[in-house]
């Protein structure tokens, strides 16, 4: 027979419920407190898509940037790093840190060199995760806790301040010829798929936007002095971050493994994006150039190149070097330099080859002491002066050429 409680009984048992009721309940919101709370989440928890790929992708460092802080202790040793996971900084003394700010940690990985002309590049780095400031720094040193985190930590990893990338066009602004190189990728594998990063040696000085697309075309192999296989386009690469001289950039498509070295070509506008012409309503009558600007174009003649050569010949230097002269004489106009080859080879192949030729020139020029500005711009084999199919035809479309802009 089931017991029946007494008054005093049922008392006692409801305090106790009571009691243990009001702890739950401070327990629960001690915890509630202690979460972080969702309008806390910081933004880099929030990119995605390209603004993502960006921000993780990494890129290829040619110059010293500011630093904040170095990470100094780990409180625990692990392989990955995530949530909730806490270091120790050591903050510069010429930062300010409080509570809440976040830092991005990034580390150099290797120095990168130009695949084909071995110029040193700079120093790929790699983007590891981000930090937030738990405790305000004391004598230098602040507590963080990892809020997103992409690869191990380690100390001795540098970090700086977040900043929320540069949102990416979904479609291209540019359609001006460029002609780059891929030099390296964020990670070294057999196929490249969809979403990999790489790195090409144009940036935004170069005249790269954020958008761009590039078609990367394998160059064909040579088989004899006048005889090679045709190229091929084996993917599409869209640019999604800037460097002065260098762009990340991910994969759109590919159909075959990407490789250092090879050419990427600017895409011209899609159809749909292509704008009017300007409709002219007054024609402008141009000033006249100085009478030294006008010596400048009437003396310059083209300098020439040997067969798939970008090299400049002894005569070439020789003919440069008196135009540099008079170009010093006139620093403030701007000069533009085409490349240009013979009909030989694929569009693309030739595109690269009129740009490294013009490239040439602009720095042979620059080592003169010359220090206009200068526009870059390569033909390849459209526009050509000689149209027979003969070598002495050949030979005057292998040129570089130079003149005012504007004329």
């Amino acid at each position: 027979m089931r017991k029946t409680l007494r008054k005093p009984e049922w008392v006692r048992v409801f305090v106790l419920v009571l009691g243990a009721g009001l702890w739950w309940g401070s327990a629960t919101l001690a915890f509630a407190e202690s979460a972080p709370s969702p309008s806390a989440i910081v933004p880099a928890t929030k990119l995605v898509g390209e603004q993502a790929i960006v921000f993780q992708g990494g890129y290829i460092l040619s110059a010293p940037e500011p630093l904040a802080a170095t990470v100094i202790a780990l409180r625990e040793v692990k392989s990955l790093f995530s949530y909730g996971d806490i270091a120790f900084l050591k903050i510069k003394p010429t930062v300010d840190v409080k509570v809440g700010d976040q830092l991005t940690i990034l580390r150099p990985v290797k120095q990168v060199y130009h695949p084909l002309t071995r110029a040193y590049m700079g120093q790929m780095i790699r983007i590891l995760g981000v930090v937030e400031i738990t405790r305000e720094s004391d004598e230098g040193v602040a507590e963080v806790r990892v809020v997103q985190s992409f690869d191990a930590l380690t100390r001795g990893d540098h970090l700086k301040m977040f900043e929320v990338p540069s949102p990416v066009p979904a479609q291209q602004v540019t359609s001006d010829p460029l002609i780059g190189v891929i030099v390296d990728f964020k990670e070294q594998r057999q196929l490249t798929a969809t979403l990999d990063v790489v790195y090409i040696d144009k940036g935004e000085l170069d005249g790269v936007a954020l958008g761009d697309r590039f078609s990367v075309i394998r160059p064909g192999r040579r088989q004899s002095a006048t005889a090679k296989t045709l190229d091929l386009t084996v993917g599409e690469v869209k640019v999604v971050g800037l460097q002065a001289h260098t762009a990340t950039a991910y994969v759109v498509k590919s159909t075959e493994a990407l490789e250092r070295g090879d050419i990427v070509n600017r895409l011209p506008l899609p159809p749909s994006q292509a704008q009017p012409a300007p409709q002219v309503v007054a024609k402008a009558v141009p000033s006249e150039p100085p009478a030294s600007a006008k010596r400048l174009l009437k003396e310059f003649e083209d300098v020439y190149f040997e067969f798939d050569k970008w090299d400049l010949s002894e005569q070439t230097k020789k003919a440069l070097t008196a135009q540099a002269e008079v170009l010093k004489q006139n620093p403030t106009t701007t000069l533009t330099i085409e490349g240009y080859a013979d009909e030989r080879g694929s569009r693309e192949y030739n595109l690269a080859l009129g740009e490294k030729r013009a490239q040439e020139v602009r720095r042979f020029l620059a080592g003169l002491g010359v220090s206009n500005t200068v526009k870059v711009i390569s033909f390849g084999k459209e526009r050509p002066v000689c149209t027979d199919d003969n070598e002495s035809c050949h030979s005057k479309n292998r040129r570089a050429h130079l003149a005012l802009a504007g004329n």
